[in-house]
């Protein structure tokens, strides 16, 4: 009976896995499309994507090929249509939702439909700085700088490197002449890790609160690990009354 059992648990193990993944035919269309795009035959590309799609409703990868080339050859409706296509048969496709972010973003400039779908990448993919980079960026644009603070340091918590959460951050602090908040929060993330960002920033800070001596602090600081972005904080210091 145990063995039975067995081979019968190994039997539905097998099926699921084959059932998890593309038909031949569909990887084998897909491939195909991966070599045309390659060599830079978008049209017949996006045929043979769609071709892997028809034969597998739920290949994300080919969905988002497909997208990439709409959006490359300036069809940024026919992108959007493709990847709407996509979240619709999977919904929990982070990835699809965050090129619907770009394209609303970049292309369209339309910052509340990017800040949708961002939203909807963040419900499976809650560990993502560029997600919410993006939602950072996004409120900054719209002048909600507050939530652009709030989806800046979210995005600094998964990465305290990252730049760009740094610029965005920078920007909604200066936006809101929040120069002793902007300070305590640069300070909490220079505990972390030394970064010129948030060094050259909070010299900023200082020069905006006429604190030339701690500035100064500061631009020794940044002159260590970056001697030309200190020279910009340095023409601000010496701007000084």
């Amino acid at each position: 009976m145990f063995k039975y059992f067995y081979t019968f648990s190994i039997g539905i193990l097998i099926t699921a896995f084959t059932m998890a993944q593309p038909p031949k035919q569909a990887i084998a269309f897909y491939k195909t499309g991966v070599r045309f795009q390659e060599k830079g035959m978008f049209y017949e590309a996006i045929a043979a994507y769609k071709k892997a799609i028809s034969l597998n409703k739920k290949y994300d990868s080919a969905y988002l090929r497909t997208g990439a080339i709409y959006t490359k050859i300036n069809k940024a409706d026919s992108a959007i249509i493709i990847l709407k296509n996509a979240v619709k048969v999977i919904p929990d496709f982070s990835k699809g939702y965050i090129e619907l972010g770009n394209i609303y973003r970049d292309i369209k400039s339309n910052p509340d439909e990017a800040i949708t779908n961002y939203l909807n990448a963040l419900k499976t993919d809650s560990t993502n700085k560029v997600i919410f980079y993006s939602l950072a960026w996004c409120n900054n644009a719209k002048k909600y700088y507050r939530e652009a603070i709030k989806y800046g340091i979210k995005a600094l918590e998964i990465d305290n490197d990252y730049k760009a959460a740094y610029n965005e951050l920078g920007h909604a602090y200066h936006q809101l002449n929040a120069n002793e908040e902007c300070i305590a929060q640069f300070k909490k993330n220079l505990a972390v890790s030394i970064n010129d960002l948030p060094l050259l920033y909070t010299g900023f800070c200082y020069t905006e609160l006429k604190q030339k001596d701690e500035a100064l602090k500061i631009y020794e600081e940044l002159k260590k690990i970056n001697a030309r972005m200190a020279e910009g904080l340095k023409r601000k210091i010496d701007a000084m009354r």
